[in-house]
């Protein structure tokens, strides 16, 4: 399972100001709400796939996926954070995962959408109208499935890995957004409005320009003992 790089930290974003002035973070987001963590503890951006369940876990641990030979436990931060639980992608039930045959399915349909090479055989192949008519519908068909796979990753939770105490965790969360450099004046307390359960597994907040990022202290949010 390859994972993805990180995304460039935003240059507007951190202006003129000296990089020891800044916290840089990788932004996600959960039921609409912007986060972030330091960008220092995070490994991997990945979409995950094949997420093995693990008996008797709490319900905020999802499973556990297999990263480049290493076990990785997959953390539910929806459900951490005390929202409801999601599939995984618009194909998935909240008690499964993407199965091989899944994607084996996936990739007939793309050939059967795709073109013909030339030389093949079909409908209309002596030429004329038919023959055009049926290489647009074709290219359409093509086109249309080419979207519908762009959709569907749209719709796809994605994996933050983070290293915790030597050991390595999978944040599942709805999106991932950039690595931005933000100025450590701009760092407030946690609101008191701020959901209280919120309040326990985050540090504190930065207002930014049309948005508020709640930074997520991934120290409390992994600490399952200390609810024991």
């Amino acid at each position: 399972m390859a994972g993805q790089d990180l995304v460039t930290a935003n240059s507007s974003a951190i202006g003129a100001e000296s990089r020891e002035h800044l916290e840089e973070y990788v932004t996600f987001n959960i039921a609409g709400q912007m986060f972030g963590i330091p960008v220092l503890i995070v490994q991997d951006i990945l979409l995950p796939e094949n997420i093995a369940a693990i008996p008797l876990a709490p319900p905020e641990v999802r499973g556990s996926i297999n990263l480049r030979g290493r076990i990785v436990t997959v953390i539910d931060v929806r459900v951490r954070l005390g929202l409801e639980r999601r599939a995984i992608n618009e194909n998935d039930s909240l008690l499964s995962t993407p199965t091989d045959s899944d994607a084996e399915e996936d990739d007939s349909d793309a050939e059967e959408a795709a073109p013909k090479e030339e030389g093949e055989a079909g409908e209309g192949e002596e030429g004329g109208e038919g023959e055009d008519d049926q290489t647009e519908e074709e290219m359409a068909d093509a086109t249309a499935a080419v979207e519908e796979m762009k959709r569907k990753k749209q719709n796809h939770m994605m994996a933050v890995t983070v290293e915790h105490h030597n050991e390595l965790y999978t944040l599942l969360v709805d999106s991932v957004g950039d690595v931005i450099g933000l100025s450590k004046d701009g760092y407030e307390g946690n609101p008191s409005t701020l959901d209280p359960l919120w309040r326990e597994f985050a540090s504190g907040i930065y207002r930014l320009e049309d948005s508020l990022m709640v930074v997520l202290d991934v120290e409390r949010l992994l600490d399952f003992k200390a609810e024991v």
